[in-house]
């Protein structure tokens, strides 16, 4: 319509040349008036839908998404108001790969900036559906970082790949070829990328937290840090050792810092000299004495007279103490060693020790008849002959 008043009055060309010049006008008014919505109205708008959610997601959202909103709205805008001008052909196809690297760009640009504040609104989220009230684990501390690391190079290599594409390059024809240098590569460092997998497959499961200390593979000791390639324990000893992610992966880990209590499985043995009644007494007060110390398990107090050993009557003792610390695990034991030794004394029932008791018999003298029946017959000594002597003969007999 604008354009036939124009043209009635100024002529066709005229009227061409003003109509593309107020369309380009209305399109960047019309993208200046979109970054003023962007800068101003969506931020009130997301904050008032996301008020009532658990978890803030407003502000991080609001700051991740601006920036690239307002680019491509800048971009589509300019790129229009260029279409709107009608250039020549050879000026449009030269300048419409850039319009479509720079969108690529925008695009790629803002879900690369959402990579971080989703992994960090999935981790909350994740604490506070599944373990509320707990601390960040190993998990958070270790692979939230490298997931926005990982995902960001993603983000980077998918947008490069599409920018270009967007300037006529076979994006398939360089996949292929990285694709066939990273299998020579991965050919050449299995154990360095085993070890790599074994890392994030103990960051995903999480069997220990850095200060714990578990036992597998013949290693003891406490975690001291986990790294791409190894994880570094250290002994009791305070040696340090350097076990391969790989290792860790495939053991079968005993974490002793888990534990929210500790069994107490003791066998106390009596001297045989100890009545029956004394025995039961014994077995009551022990018993008694466990239900009511406070760092006891009442329900799993199991105390009974069980077995005729070889030097004592067994009395079985098993419990679960309410703690997990070593130190205080010990202490309790001892507390409740010296309240038993009070309790054996109260009654007069004393600890029995190994002990051995050998009989020995008087020997038995046999009799004359015994030992003859017994003992070979006497042989008789054989005659001394005696030679009596004789006068020597002289010569004349001789």
């Amino acid at each position: 319509m604008l354009a036939d008043v124009i043209k009635d009055h100024l002529g066709e060309d005229a009227a061409s040349l003003i109509t593309r010049l107020a369309l380009v006008i209305a399109l960047l008014l019309l993208t200046w008036l979109l970054r003023q919505i962007i800068t101003a109205v969506i931020p009130r708008v997301v904050r008032r839908l996301l008020r009532r959610t658990p978890i803030t997601w407003d502000q991080p959202l609001i700051e991740a998404l601006q920036p690239p909103a307002r680019f491509l709205v800048t971009v589509i805008g300019l790129w229009s108001a260029v279409l709107a001008l009608e250039p020549p052909r050879a000026v449009r196809d030269a300048l419409s790969p850039v319009a479509n690297s720079l969108i690529a760009i925008g695009l790629f640009w803002g879900i690369y900036r959402l990579v971080g504040p989703a992994v960090d609104m999935f981790l909350m989220l994740s604490r506070r559906t599944v373990r509320p009230a707990v601390a960040p684990s190993l998990l958070d501390a270790r692979l939230a970082p490298v997931i926005k690391q990982i995902g960001g190079a993603l983000i980077v290599v998918l947008g490069a790949a599409a920018v270009i594409g967007s300037w006529g390059y076979d994006v398939a024809g360089l996949v292929a070829g990285l694709g066939i240098g990273g299998l020579a590569v991965a050919l050449a460092a299995q154990d360095t990328l085993a070890n790599l997998f074994g890392y994030f497959v103990v960051l995903a499961d999480e069997p220990f937290q850095i200060g714990d200390y578990v036992i597998f593979e013949g290693v003891k000791g406490s975690v001291e840090a986990l790294g791409f390639r190894s994880t570094r324990i250290r002994a009791p000893d305070q040696s340090l050792i350097t076990v391969p992610n790989s290792t860790v992966m495939k053991a079968s880990i005993t974490n002793w810092s888990r534990l929210s209590k500790r069994r107490l499985d003791m066998t106390l043995g009596i001297t045989y000299d100890s009545s029956p009644q004394q025995v039961l007494s014994v077995v009551q007060a022990i018993r008694e004495m466990l239900r009511a110390h406070e760092l006891i398990e009442r329900d799993s107090v199991v105390v009974q007279f069980v077995a005729f050993s070889d030097s004592s009557l067994d009395i079985m003792i098993i419990c679960f103490i309410n703690t997990p610390a070593w130190a205080d695990f010990q202490a309790a034991r001892q507390d409740i060693n010296l309240k038993i030794m009070g309790l054996l004394a109260e009654r007069g029932v004393a600890v029995a020790f190994p002990s051995r008791t050998v009989l020995v018999q008087p020997a038995s003298v046999p009799d004359a008849a015994a030992l003859a029946a017994v003992l070979p017959a006497p042989q008789p000594e054989p005659p001394i002959s005696t030679v009596k002597d004789s006068p020597v003969p002289d010569d004349a007999a001789n």
